[in-house]
């Protein structure tokens, strides 16, 4: 049977697939033409790669205002609900992300380099991370920071990923078809904790553990803020009482996601108990650690002047399923400071298994060779980005040699000291 066609209906249905069509294009071109208008061109001071994080007005007023708030008491506290939506391009490449501020001193906040959480949506990557912080390079030293990274994944200790980026942020005004645009110089970009940066270290997937400090900077913020009401000042940056180990908890990075997982969950079960054992003195720290990484990694440390890197709330930790043992992550180093006096590794300088290593380690570092060596084997790569980092930090320490070699005097020192206690 023929069925009878109804012209009305097909010149209704042609009328809006041709409206549907033309408002698509119109809504394309309009997208298109908006994006190249708001975000100008950059102009850049630096042969390093850049990097811009495109904010709309009211997330960066979000920011903004919690970066105010930092100043006024002297302590960044973050929340989750910190992190804004924001669009970071790199190499030509534009990168949905949510950012945050980051740094617990208000230093990573003051003059117009803030400091930067990025986590990058889905699996895309900016240089092999999906998580990463940038900041001021004078918040971990400078160039002294890129050479102990280099130093410690040299030895074989696990390391983050560290390098450096000249930094754009971009604001988009609601009320104007444009963005304001700054150019924020030089940051240092530091890889944060995550399953890439087991992978970039050649490890087993497996956890990543810390202890907790939030308990230390929420007492340290209430601390520093009625110092300044009351016009008292505050003697000392840290709360001792809260700085301890034992007043803090084993925890772990992508906590969910590990209890989620049977695998996982009995890693973290089997890492937490040992290092609880090791903070309640139950256990030696040759009992829980991988002592020759760890014996290694507080030699270098030590030579940086990267002290505050042993601090026991920047201490992290990854548990290898293959040795059940604890391995040190080097990470906040503050390299190259003048070390005022040899630092140990947390629970360490009574076991004398462990001293035993790290007098081999002491030995190896000691060396005036271990310098030079260090420096001829990245010669080309420091001397790109010191040129560089010079241009906007014109007298700043930005690589600290001479400093390194006064601090293997004090390692030297140390090192005869416990050869002589182990009559060795």
């Amino acid at each position: 049977m023929l069925v009878k066609k109804n012209k009305n209906n097909s010149f209704l249905f042609f009328t809006l697939a041709c409206l549907g069509v033309l408002i698509l294009l119109a809504f394309t071109k309009g997208s298109s033409n908006n994006a190249i208008k708001i975000i100008p061109e950059i102009a850049q001071n630096t042969n390093y790669k850049s990097i811009q994080i495109v904010l709309k007005e009211k997330h960066y007023k979000k920011i903004k205002r919690k970066r105010n708030k930092a100043l006024t008491v002297g302590v960044l506290q973050t929340e989750d609900d910190d992190f804004v939506p924001a669009s970071v391009i790199y190499n030509n490449e534009t990168f949905k992300a949510n950012v945050r501020l980051k740094g617990d001193w208000s230093e990573h906040l003051e003059g117009l380099k803030w400091s930067f959480r990025v986590k990058l949506d889905g699996d895309r990557t900016i240089r092999g991370m999906r998580k990463f912080s940038i900041h001021h390079p004078s918040s971990r030293g400078y160039l002294n920071e890129w050479l102990y990274h280099k130093a410690i994944k040299q030895e074989g200790i696990m390391g983050l990923r560290y390098g450096f980026l000249e930094g754009f942020i971009h604001v988009r005004l609601k009320e104007a078809d444009t963005a304001l645009t700054r150019n924020v110089g030089i940051y240092a970009m530091e890889e944060t904790f995550d399953k890439r940066l087991i992978e970039n270290n050649k490890r087993k997937p497996g956890i990543i553990l810390k202890l907790t400090e939030g308990d230390m900077w929420r007492e340290l913020a209430k601390t520093h803020e009625l110092g300044k009401v009351t016009g008292t000042g505050v003697s000392d940056k840290y709360n001792r009482r809260y700085g301890k180990s034992d007043d803090m908890t084993v925890t772990a990075y992508s906590l969910s996601k590990i209890l989620g997982d049977d695998i996982l969950k009995k890693q973290f079960v089997l890492s937490k108990n040992l290092l609880n054992k090791l903070k309640n003195n139950r256990l030696k720290i040759s009992q829980v650690f991988d002592i020759e990484k760890t014996a290694k990694y507080t030699a270098i440390a030590n030579l940086f002047g990267g002290s505050h890197g042993l601090t026991t709330h920047n201490l992290r930790f990854y548990y290898n399923p293959i040795t059940s043992l604890i391995e040190p992550i080097a990470f906040d180093g503050n390299s190259g400071l003048k070390l005022p006096k040899f630092k140990y590794y947390w629970k360490s300088s009574g076991d004398t298994v462990f001293v035993k290593q790290l007098i081999l380690a002491l030995e190896k570092v000691c060396e005036p060779s271990y310098i030079d060596n260090l420096l001829k084997n990245y010669e080309v790569d420091l001397n790109a980005l010191n040129a560089d980092m010079k241009l906007e930090f014109k007298n700043e320490p930005i690589l600290s040699i001479d400093i390194l070699r006064e601090n293997q005097e004090i390692l030297r020192k140390t090192m005869l000291s416990l050869k002589a206690n182990q009559k060795l």
